[in-house]
């Protein structure tokens, strides 16, 4: 019998070369396999920066009604309060922004939520003081992804959200 001196897979006679005869070649699985991780990483990754964006955003509005309730606290005009609010969300677009100020008397029932004002003179809101005042600021966040994060094409590019902070007037 002659042995062959070339490992050709077509001219092989061992049993482990006929046993990878029929094997096509698998480098077209590699780059399928590749591109379906890809997708779940970079989803993920988007996934990842929007949500911190999104906190980010959330954090900065707490903070900016925070500083407004209690500019509002301090017996501010609205004109002051709703500056402070702007002036203490760098990041956000403030033409975005959208300031509403309360004010409810406080007793045994709480009263229903009314518009802050300004006195007759404008040197202050008109707030008694015990009254509560609450500053809510809300802005459409701009999603980076669009909508491909939004429940997988709500067709929302953007996600409202609120930062709202009461205190009592002094």
């Amino acid at each position: 019998m002659r042995r062959h001196t070339e490992l050709n897979w077509w001219s092989s006679t061992t049993p482990e070369d006929k046993m990878f005869r029929g094997v096509k070649n698998e480098d077209g699985a590699s780059a399928v396999e590749f591109a379906i991780v890809m997708m779940l990483f970079v989803t993920l990754l988007f996934g990842i920066v929007e949500f911190g964006l999104i906190i980010k955003d959330y954090l900065t509005l707490s903070q900016a009604a925070r500083e407004g309730v209690r500019s509002a606290s301090l017996g501010s005009p609205t004109s002051v309060v709703t500056s402070r609010v702007q002036n203490d969300a760098p990041t956000l677009t403030t033409t975005s922004l959208t300031i509403t100020l309360y004010k409810r008397t406080v007793g045994t029932t709480p009263g229903a939520w009314t518009a802050l004002g300004n006195t007759t003179d404008g040197k202050s809101n008109n707030a008694a003081s015990g009254d509560e005042v609450r500053v809510s600021v809300t802005y459409p966040h701009q999603l980076i992804t669009g909508n491909l994060l939004t429940c997988f094409g709500s067709g929302n590019t953007h996600l409202n959200m609120t930062g709202d902070m009461i205190m009592r007037r002094e």
